[in-house]
């Protein structure tokens, strides 16, 4: 290692080796004994448990829980590094993939640090600071003095530290970069160099790579407040995905951001803002599968019209749909109902809505009830099939677990493939599949999940493997789209289904379970479910508008408020 990558490795402490057990939130900085101090916060006036911790009711109210240390993960750096340095780079593109839990690559718990994973941070901290410093107006932006007195190096430490570190430096964080410099600069560096050296190592230390909430009072198990700086990070980083920006900091540094009326305001502004669109993108494109749609396999000589270009468009579409229910009018109780579409004219081919001009940032509403609301869209009828052919079984237990939030258990492990590998995929796809599944639902050990699972895919029979509407299979056969869900309720078709499925409650329920696990950045157990009950009675008052819900989940006790843990 070369010297001053030797001296950057030794100011952040061999950080692969101290952060712990991925998820341990009693490991690393930041744990119970280690890395507290002096909380600025108490509440504030509009805190919605400000006495909390006197309060006998706390129990009943359900625990706030606790987030361990939580790593950037891959899109959170390339954003953050981006806002803070002014870099055009996308370095984690090439990193390791993120881990998942609970269906989101933001869950504490499973961002761990590899020694490889560190070492593509470290090296990752050096190419950005070479690029900034290749760039006078960027390196101008951390040079805010040329002084090489004491004075200038402190305020250009502690100005940039302030910012990768999303709060104000520790004295003996600042007296650790400060040793960076002077070490640099005594084999030779220029000041400036001095001051590469200590960026580098900020990039590459816990306290930039890591969201470290520090406890006022981490052995207690009583709800306290989060303080403003904590805040300010847990919001940025659920609406914007990356650092809190200058006015957020100027509010948690007032301490005025642990307000109702000043949260509120600043959510609003935030969900305002154009960047609101990566919450739309992470959030959705996750829980939604559209991320996965990315990477979903769609057999060419079955769907010829399948292209790169389509597979773009309805993702596209997707995120408007959603993006729908968040800035438009609509109820989440129309979720599976909403008849509108956005398409390009790819798209709108595909739907058979014509040859006119389409632009697919403005909603396109059909004449009758074919294809409408989110099991319509060809982005999930195509995720939900094979590479050659529709899965009704796969269609519906995507949406009982996704969008019902409904435990399903694993198959049985002798369960017989319905499709002979070695079959033409061209003659598979042309066959009746409900024929074909009646055959497992004779089977004793399948059919109790069968009947479960197939009722809201075959509802969806008239849409094929990428989402294209038909009335008839290959074979000549005409596709049969009724059904009878386990209560007892019957349908006929997308319409009629899609009905049945926005009066089931567990669509709410799930939605406020998903948003407030990614929110949270942790899964989610029993002890949550008060604060989700309330969450969803609070909502449903408000209209079933998805800002409404994030503004509920963002003014909620488990969002503003942590309790440590006891050390006996």
């Amino acid at each position: 290692m070369p010297p001053l990558a030797w001296l950057t490795f030794l100011a952040v402490g061999a950080c692969s080796g101290q952060i712990g057990t991925p998820g341990d939130p009693g490991s690393g900085p930041g744990a119970a004994g280690e890395g507290t101090r002096a909380d600025p916060s108490s509440g504030g006036p509009g805190d919605p448990a400000g006495d909390s911790a006197d309060d006998p009711a706390a129990a009943e109210r359900g625990d706030v829980g606790r987030v361990g240390i939580h790593r950037l993960n891959n899109l959170e750096y390339d954003l953050t590094v981006r806002d803070l340095l002014g870099v055009q780079s996308t370095p984690a593109h090439t990193f390791i993939a993120d881990a998942k839990a609970a269906g989101f690559d933001n869950i504490a718990s499973a961002l761990g640090m590899t020694p490889a994973q560190y070492e593509q941070y470290f090296q990752s901290a050096d190419a950005l600071v070479e690029e900034v410093w290749a760039d006078p107006a960027l390196r101008a932006r951390i040079l805010i003095c040329t002084d090489a007195d004491a004075d200038c190096r402190e305020r250009l430490l502690r100005e940039f530290g302030r910012r990768a570190y999303r709060r104000p430096l520790e004295d003996e964080e600042l007296e650790r970069m400060l040793g960076v410099m002077s070490a640099a600069e005594a084999l030779g560096e220029p000041f400036d160099r001095g001051v590469a050296q200590a960026i580098k190592a900020m990039l590459s230390s816990p306290g930039f790579l890591y969201r470290i909430e520090l406890d006022s009072d981490p052995t207690s198990e009583q709800p306290h407040p989060l303080g403003p700086y904590e805040l300010a990070s847990r919001l940025s980083y659920l609406v914007w995905s990356t650092m809190p920006d200058a006015e957020l900091m100027s509010l948690a540094d007032d301490g005025s951001l642990v307000e109702d009326d000043v949260l509120r305001a600043e959510l609003d502004r935030m969900l305002d803002d154009p960047r609101a669109t990566r919450l739309v993108e992470s959030f959705a494109g996750q829980w939604l599968g559209l991320r996965a749609l990315a990477s979903h396999q769609v057999d060419p000589s079955v769907y010829p019209a399948w292209s790169d270009s389509l597979r773009e468009a309805m993702v596209g579409e997707g995120l408007a749909y959603f993006d729908e229910f968040l800035h438009g009018t609509r109820g989440m109780d129309t979720f599976f109902t909403a008849d509108v579409n956005f398409v390009d004219a790819e798209l709108a081919q595909l739907y058979g809505f014509g040859d006119g001009a389409f632009d697919p940032a403005q909603p396109h509403n059909e004449l009758d009830d074919a294809r409408r609301g989110f099991l319509g869209l060809a982005s999930f009828l195509t995720l939900s099939s094979f590479s050659y052919r529709t899965a009704p079984t796969l269609r519906g237990k995507w949406v009982l677990e996704n969008l019902l939030c409904t435990e399903l258990p694993p198959p049985p492990g002798d369960v017989p493939q319905l499709d002979d590998a070695t079959e033409d995929p061209a003659a598979l796809a042309s066959l009746n599949v409900r024929e074909r599944l009646a055959a497992h639902r004779v089977d004793p050990s399948c059919a109790g999940c069968h009947k479960a699972l197939d009722p809201i895919g075959l509802g969806l029979e008239r849409f094929d493997g990428i989402g294209r509407y038909r009335e008839q299979y290959d074979n000549g056969d005409t596709v049969d789209a009724s059904g009878e869900l386990p209560d007892g309720s019957t349908f006929e078709g997308l319409e009629s289904l899609s009905t049945l499925l926005a009066d089931d409650p567990r669509l709410l329920e799930c939605t406020v379970e998903k948003l407030l696990t990614y929110a949270l950045g942790r899964t989610l157990g029993e002890d949550d479910a008060p604060h989700l009950e309330r969450i969803r009675e609070g909502w449903e008052a408000d209209g079933l508008g998805l800002w409404a819900l994030i503004e509920r989940i963002v003014l909620s006790e488990p969002f503003r408020m942590r309790r440590g843990e006891s050390d006996t």
